[in-house]
């Protein structure tokens, strides 16, 4: 759907309608839509256009349910802006950042100043136990779900990256285990979880193996990602003097990155997990995206 213009003619210059009013039982409402017949067929001389700021980080945005734009202005055009160092999230990997939803029926255009639309971090992989390898990190999520036809507008605002997938979780790191010949105890130790892909990925968990003869350091899980950062990876644990190394996590991805893989164990251990995908920045479903 093309939004028509409509113009008057003021003191000899034609100057753009931004809006019509009509006076209904003596109260001037505003016009949504305006048509008229033209040889039996209704044709579209004006469409009202609403103008939505968000202006605070937000999670989860839908606009078919987004309050702010309401039923009457799904019947016409919408700008949405995200303003400067304003971040629009998702709290999961499996949920979009934002969904341009399917009920605005005239042209929705999301408007960048310096804003960013992220998907949800990945999740941290998991460490691995002695001689077994840590689990892969978690893919990050979508940044923006197309659902209709749309425009972006980067409001000439250079090399930033408005929209991206969700961080790549961390690979979980891999377990270790010494044989000591020389003594009846041998060295088993846990490895490290993946640290979570921003954002909000949550950390991988640790393997809690710590046994033999000198247990030095236990392992540790990984931190959950942020909306603005990611997650780091935990250390793998460290027994019998260093015999027995575990592996550290893996690093969650920043925004649009894939998580780092996890660390193998120093002796008969388990490899590292590989860090997981970024998420896909945008998803368009077969619609039309125009960016000017």
């Amino acid at each position: 759907m093309t939004a028509p213009l409509t113009k008057i003619k003021n003191a000899g210059v034609f100057k753009t309608v931004s809006g019509i009013e009509v006076n209904q039982n003596g109260t001037w409402k505003r016009i949504v839509k305006g048509e008229v017949n033209q040889n039996g067929t209704w044709k579209t001389f004006f469409v009202n256009k609403t103008t939505i700021t968000i202006s605070q980080n937000t999670p989860n945005i839908d606009l078919d349910n987004y309050g702010p734009v309401t039923a009457a202005a799904k019947l016409g055009d919408v700008d949405i802006i995200i303003a400067g160092d304003v971040i629009v999230y998702s709290t999961s990997p499996n949920v979009p950042a934002f969904k341009t939803g399917t009920e605005i029926d005239g042209i929705l255009t999301i408007i960048f100043n310096d804003g960013q639309i992220i998907g949800g971090g990945g999740s941290g992989g998991n460490g691995g136990a002695p001689r077994v390898a840590g689990t892969a990190g978690g893919t990050g999520g979508i940044g923006l779900l197309v659902e209709k036809n749309i425009v972006i507008d980067n409001n000439n605002s250079g090399s930033v990256a408005h929209v991206l997938g969700g961080g790549g979780g961390g690979g979980g790191g891999g377990g270790a285990f010494h044989d000591d010949n020389f003594t009846s105890e041998d060295d088993a130790a846990g490895g490290g979880g993946g640290g979570g892909g921003q954002s909000l990925g949550a950390g991988g968990t640790r393997n809690g193996t710590q046994d033999g003869s000198t247990p030095q350091s236990s392992s540790v899980n990984g931190s959950a990602g942020q909306i603005t950062n990611s997650g780091n990876g935990g250390a793998g644990a460290v027994v019998g003097g260093g015999d027995a190394t575990a592996g550290a996590g893996g690093n969650g991805g920043a925004a649009g990155a894939v998580g780092s893989n996890g660390v193998a164990g120093n002796e008969e251990s388990g490899a590292g997990g590989a860090g997981g995908a970024a998420g896909t920045a945008i998803k368009d479903n077969g619609f039309s995206t125009t960016t000017v």
